[in-house]
This record gives structure tokens, C-alpha cells and sequence, in this order.
């Protein structure tokens, strides 16, 4: 009825009449008549009450200030998140990752879409040891930008630490994906989960061999068991360390060595530590120092993992340097063939050179 065109406005007057009509009959049958003036059509227009019925100007607008205003709160909780995030990275550097967690996680209240909040939880969740949140929070921040490399690396590491080594390496090869200037970087992580996962099937292997009773990896367990009675006579030192470099003859003896706690049993032996610390040193001395230096050459023949644990114990950096200078010539060349045994793969060269400093 509001039509310009007569034709249509007519059209609806008369449709409207017929409805009236309708009405005043079925009135009639319920014994109650209303009376109808059917001379004047023109009710009065009703103002708009809500959305449906609001003009396409007037929703606009009403659309772009709710816009204005859900972008005005979401600033705000942008300057909030930005703020947590670098109280959380303030207790993340200090060591209490109790605190950055909980600063990231209220960070992520204010602004649940910011990736890096997540990825920042999910390595401070590393930190502690919890692996299988931060895989949850390296999946949130993937949902935000599926090409975050930082979430792939802390997954990659996660996954590491709970030896899924399959898991471990696809991350690291996404990131190589996404961004392949980083295969420098990635390529020393994927040998990282190549040699851990080397490192735990030679020691299944010799669990399985222990649990067999061969009396090889028995003799193994029992004279480093002997090796850590403290306060025994130098020579008795001396003379297990010779038994057990002969024994050391293939991986899985090796592996048995460090499993049992090899490095921290010599390492932790006050007369072996004396022997080492004195400069002026008697022959009883020099043969302990020796027979060390031949043990470790024989335990980290063709075996990664040894060799790590061997060079990133905190007196190595300090030690060789000593041996190598010693004024006694087979400490010294005991030394320096234990050197050059590390250096003959990509990867011992790696590690004394981050571990070792030979300028001085």
C-alpha cells in the first residue's frame, strides 16, 4: 500500500477487504459482531523496533559502530596482552616459569588469538618438564598462523622429549618447508633426534643384554660398582679402569658403561679427582691418569652419545687443556689421541669446538 504504483496499491486494498470480510464472518458465527468502517484504509506506519525493520542505511551504521567498538576493546586488550607477555618474559629469564605460565595465561584471557603467548607457555612448559601442554599450546598457536616456526620448533622439542623421534623430526622439516633459509639451524636439530634415538635404541639393547645375564654386561655393572667404593687404594683404581677398557670392545658395552653411570662414577671418585689436580704427580698418579684417558677413548669409540655426555661435563673445558700441556709425555699424548678420536666426525668436531677452548 505504500506503492506509487496505483495498480498495486488497489490490488492491496481490495485484499485487505476480502480479509476484513473473512474476519466479520467468523465473528458472527461466535455471536460477537464488530462493526467495521471499510471506507478508510490507512493505518498509521508503526516506527521500526528492531533490526529487521530498520532502514539499510540506519543497520549500517548500527554494524559499523559495533565494529568501532569491538576494535577500540580489542587495542585495549592488546596494550594488557603486550604487557603480561613481557612480565612472563621477565620471570621466564629470572628461571620461574611457574610465573611466566601464569602471566601468559593471563595474556591469553585478554587476547585469545595471540600466538606468541602460546608458544612463549608451551616453552616454559619445556622448561618444566610438562611436554604434552606445551604440544597443546604449539597446536593453539597453529590454529592462530599455521605457518608459525616457533611453534613447530618448541613441538619439535617437545615431541624429543618424549621420544617420539618420528613426531620430533616432521616438525623440524615443516619449519624447512615454511622457511628454508633455516636449514642450518634445522639440520643440527634433525641430527639431534637422529643421535638421541640412536642413543635409546643402543641402550634397549643393552637392557636386553643386562637382563639376559651375559656375563659381560654383569662383569660391566660389577666393576663399576667396584669403581665407586670410595677410599680404595690408587692402583685398585687403576688396575679396574685397565679391565674395563678391555672390556669395552663393541657399542652395546659402551652403552652399558653409561647407563650404569660410568661418566659420573670417574668423574665423582675424590682419589681419580686428586690424581688429576696435582700438578707435581708421582707414578702411582700418572698411571690413574692414563688409565682415564685410554677408558674414555674406549667407551667413546663410534658412540655419540658418549662422547656428548663425556664433553659437556663441566671439568672438561677445564681439564684437557691441563693434560695437554702436562709435563708428563703419555698423559700428553693420551691426551691429544683422545682429542683427535673426538674430532674424526662432523659431530665430535662440533662439540669440542663449543666445548673446548684451545687458544689458551
Amino acid at each position: 500500500m505504500n506503492s506509487d504504483d496505483p495498480v498495486v496499491q488497489q490490488k492491496a486494498v481490495l485484499e485487505t477487504e476480502k480479509r476484513l470480510l473473512l474476519l466479520e464472518e467468523h465473528q458472527e458465527e461466535d455471536g460477537c459482531k464488530t462493526t467495521l468502517n471499510k471506507t478508510t484504509i490507512s493505518p498509521p506506519q508503526a516506527p521500526a523496533e528492531n533490526a529487521d525493520e530498520l532502514s539499510p542505511e540506519a543497520f549500517l551504521a548500527s554494524v559499523e559502530k559495533d565494529a568501532k567498538k569491538r576494535a577500540k576493546r580489542r587495542r585495549e586488550n592488546k596494550v594488557l596482552a603486550d604487557a603480561l607477555k613481557e612480565e612472563g618474559n621477565e620471570a621466564f629469564v629470572k628461571g620461574d616459569y611457574e610465573t611466566a605460565i601464569l602471566h601468559y595465561s593471563q595474556g591469553l584471557e585478554k587476547l585469545k588469538d595471540m600466538k606468541v603467548l602460546y608458544t612463549n607457555r608451551a616453552q616454559a612448559y619445556i622448561k618444566l618438564g610438562d611436554y604434552q601442554k606445551a604440544l597443546g599450546d604449539c597446536d593453539w598457536a597453529l590454529k592462530c598462523d599455521e605457518k608459525c616456526t616457533k611453534a613447530y620448533f618448541h613441538m619439535g622439542k617437545a615431541h624429543l622429549a618424549l621420544k617420539n623421534y618420528s613426531a620430533s623430526r616432521e616438525c623440524y622439516q615443516k619449519i624447512l618447508e615454511i622457511n628454508p633459509k633455516l636449514q642450518t639451524q634445522m639440520k643440527e636439530h634433525l641430527n639431534q633426534v637422529h643421535l638421541q634415538e640412536k642413543a635409546d635404541l643402543q641402550e634397549q639393547e643393552a637392557h636386553e643384554l643386562l637382563d639376559s645375564g651375559k656375563d659381560t654386561a654383569v662383569t660391566t655393572k660389577k666393576l663399576l660398582e667396584s669403581l665407586s667404593k670410595p677410599d680404595q687404594m690408587p692402583l685398585f683404581y687403576a688396575g679396574g679402569m685397565e679391565i674395563l677398557t678391555e672390556m669395552m670392545k663393541d657399542c652395546t658395552e659402551r652403552t652399558l658403561f653409561r647407563i650404569h653411570g660410568g661418566f659420573r662414577i670417574i668423574s665423582d671418585n675424590e682419589v681419580i679427582r686428586r690424581c688429576f689436580s696435582m700438578t707435581g704427580k708421582d707414578v702411582v698418579e700418572e698411571t690413574i691418569c692414563v688409565s682415564v684417558l685410554k677408558l674414555w677413548q674406549a667407551v667413546c669409540s663410534e658412540n655419540e652419545e658418549n662422547q656428548r655426555l663425556l664433553m659437556m661435563h663441566p671439568d672438561w673445558a677445564r681439564l684437557v687443556p691441563s693434560l695437554l700441556a702436562s709435563r708428563v709425555l703419555a698423559i700428553q699424548q693420551e691426551s691429544l689421541a683422545l682429542l683427535v678420536q673426538l674430532a674424526q666426525t662432523d659431530n665430535g668436531r662440533s662439540l669440542v669446538i663449543s666445548h673446548l677452548d684451545l687458544t689458551r
